[in-house]
């Protein structure tokens, strides 16, 4: 999954990132203090009244497009655009050709830019608190060091993680010591000596032996992470204010980049929950969320705290923007009551059809499209954004994105744009097709048959006629866990539990708790160590064909809020995993999940099994079911037209109960060729847009 970036060379990201590092400065004491925000949240205020005009369909939002180089008539085609501040001269003329969108400015949650290249970019950023920065494990020095040392003493440059060694500082990292960084050449495990580029960024001191020393993360080429979780040292940015968080800190500088009231809203970047997800994904090798150089050996504490403090920093931003402006986020945290919407981003991804069932219809713990069109406020921005090339950054990436879209031989993917679009149109929102992170709308805004009738005009298909419908039938396949997974079976006769060292578990039959039916499965863990697959609950044999489609439902709640993985894996050495469904958010209520999952080996004894080993705790399960096949095939209708998803990984053939008429494109003629019919055959992960007679 992405995690929301910026743009090399034209990088308005950046841009928009070194704009609010500027304002850092000097802007605290025009906003309310820290204890003033503190006893206001969003439920002080009514939800946000939907805005008189609702835009028809297909409904599109664009991120930072560039104003400088692209004509504004294409900007202005968009239901909604994020620009930033360095682009406020275009907001009139592009509101001018469309009065109804909607200008959205762009602050991030946890990130911030610097370029050492240009010291004077980085003058506020040298006065954000060192404990505000998010490092990893790190040493002291050994001896005192001056100013212009660039050989540096200290305590360890390695510790012990279990049986392995890890790497405090490697070449390449930035490094926090007290309020200087500095920039790591070489490591001498020998003398336990770091060569060093002094004063990188943030200026050159003097420090005594005992001082912390430790890496900082980036995620971003020449960024920074910021500690939004609670378990952060407080420090001073403002006195006025006095020592704080990140988080509050950057609520009111938020706040601030809406002084403008042509900006309708801003753009939370970089809000999304978990932040452990760090580790192995960025330059992170661990994470101190306290400074404190103690090795965490569970994250589940930490991403916890990140999460009450992120919550924390949008009802903060909340209250400062007041009620009527939209705050958007991207992947973010599914907080409903203060934020209007959320950005899918890089979805559905190359591999999306594995998830795709979850991701757009839930329950996951991040929101579902559908969850987020459903409970967040109004005006509802929630957006699929899908883009042509889905690789991703690089924190030691300084050549940026090799852009092929101006190339003379470039052609999109237009079944990738389609699955995407049409996705987005089973639901209110909004849909945004681009290059790639590294860019967004700058690198080009591609403009396709689907987005006005090949020309005709913007928001042919009008407004939806009621909801998504499955087209295809219930599947009627064999449970391949019978007899034990049917209504009301008992699954203690055919399935089994096991436990390593440091785990216990117990299963039985409970008449108190069904989710259907009569009785439902109890699993108690008794002991636990944080680590699902050493206690699990599990059936076999399971007959698995290599590339088929199995779709698992179950349904199942827990005593309390915690995870459960579910996965079918070879039942001998080498234990090879077939069919990953991945990790679920239980709550206390029961729930009902589905998820279709294509096999990546052929084995007649295989084994399914729930990993329960992650918590103790209670965890109830029923209605288990595993079959061959996926029905998600998915049609809506509109005043104009209808739409249709296959998110299978196999052609279907779907009538549609009179005559349509395809599109009469000038792109993807395969597709849009105008032709009239009565029924379609749709590949794998597609999707198409039919008009209604005439």
């Amino acid at each position: 999954m992405d995690r929301m970036k910026s743009h090399k060379k034209i990088s308005p990201k950046f841009k928009v990132l070194w704009l609010i590092i500027l304002v850092l400065i000097g802007v605290s004491l025009a906003l309310p203090t820290t204890s003033a925000l503190a006893t206001t949240g969003p439920d002080d205020f009514p939800p946000t009244p939907a805005p008189a005009y609702q835009p028809p369909f297909p409904r599109l939002g664009m991120w930072w497009p560039n104003p400088y180089e692209q004509p504004l008539e294409d900007i202005a085609r968009y239901d909604w655009v994020i620009l930033g501040d360095w682009s406020t001269e275009f907001m009139d003329p592009i509101r001018a050709l469309n009065p109804d969108i909607l200008l959205l400015n762009s602050t991030n949650a946890c990130e911030l830019s610097f370029d050492p290249d240009d010291p004077a970019n980085n003058t506020a950023l040298q006065h954000i608190p060192s404990q505000w920065f998010l490092t990893q494990v790190g040493s002291t020095l050994s001896a005192d060091v001056d100013a212009a040392q660039t050989t540096l003493p200290v305590e360890a440059v390695s510790i012990q993680n279990g049986e392995d060694p890890l790497e405090l500082f490697i070449p390449g990292d930035t490094v926090l010591l007290e309020g200087e960084s500095v920039l790591v050449k070489s490591v001498d495990k020998t003398r336990s000596t770091l060569t060093v580029q002094r004063g990188y960024v943030r200026p050159a001191a003097a420090h005594k032996a005992g001082t912390r020393i430790a890496a900082q993360i980036s995620f971003w080429y020449n960024s920074w992470l910021l500690n939004l979780s609670t378990l952060s040292p407080t420090g001073t940015a403002d006195p006025a204010v006095g020592a704080e968080r990140w988080a509050d800190y950057n609520a009111r500088q938020g706040a601030q980049l809406l002084a403008d009231p042509r900006w309708a809203g801003i753009l939370v970047d970089r809000s999304d929950p978990d932040e452990s997800w760090l580790i192995g994904n960025s330059t992170a090798r661990s994470i101190d969320p306290d400074q404190s150089n103690r090795l965490l050996s569970d994250y589940s504490a930490f991403d916890a705290a990140w999460n009450e403090g992120l919550r924390s920093y949008l009802d903060r931003l909340r209250a400062a923007v007041g009620p009527q402006r939209i705050i958007y986020l991207n992947w973010g945290i599914a907080h409903y009551a203060a934020v209007n919407g959320n950005n899918f981003e890089g979805f559905p991804d190359d591999d999306g059809f594995r998830n795709w069932h979850t991701l757009t219809l839930g329950p996951v713990q991040s929101g579902s499209y559908f969850e987020w069109m459903q409970h967040a406020l109004q005006p509802n921005l929630t957006m699929i954004e899908t883009y042509e090339d889905e690789s991703g950054p690089q924190p030691d990436d300084a050549d940026g994105y090799a852009n092929r879209c101006n190339d003379a031989d470039f052609t999109p993917d237009y079944r990738k744009m389609r699955f995407g679009l049409t996705t987005a149109l089973l639901n209110d929102g909004y849909f945004s097709y681009e290059m790639n992170t590294e860019g967004h709308g700058s690198l080009c805004l591609m403009w396709f048959d689907e987005y006005d009738n090949a020309g005709v005009v913007r928001g042919y298909l009008g407004y939806p006629l009621g909801a998504a419908q499955r087209v295809t039938p219930k599947l009627s396949t064999s449970n391949l866990l019978a007899p034990a997974g049917g209504a009301d079976g008992d699954l203690l006769t055919t399935w089994e539990t096991s436990a390593e060292i440091g785990y216990a578990l117990t299963a039985a039959t409970d008449a108190e708790n069904p989710a259907a039916g009569e009785t439902s499965t109890l699993l108690d863990v008794l002991k636990a160590q944080g680590v699902d697959w050493r206690a699990a609950f599990s059936y076999a044999p399971v007959p698995l064909s290599k590339g088929t489609e199995y779709t698992l439902t179950f349904q199942a709640r827990a005593d309390q809020p915690r995870t459960i993985s579910v996965w079918a894996q070879q039942d001998q050495y080498p234990w090879d995993n077939w069919l990953w469904f991945g990790t679920f958010n239980l709550t206390t209520d029961w729930q009902q999940f589905e998820l279709p999952i294509t096999s990546l080996g052929d084995d007649r004894q295989a084994r399914l099994l729930f990993g329960v080993g992650s918590a103790a705790g209670s965890v109830w399960l029923d209605e288990i079911s595993l079959q061959e096949g996926n029905n998600d095939v998915w049609r809506r209708d509109f005043e104009h037209g209808i739409v249709l998803v296959n998110a299978t990984s196999q052609a279907v053939t779907v009538p549609l109960g009179g005559s349509y008429a395809k599109i009469d494109g000038k792109q993807d003629r395969t597709v849009n060729d105008g032709a009239t019919v009565n029924q379609v055959t749709l590949p794998p992960q597609d999707g198409i847009i039919l008009l209604k007679m005439q």
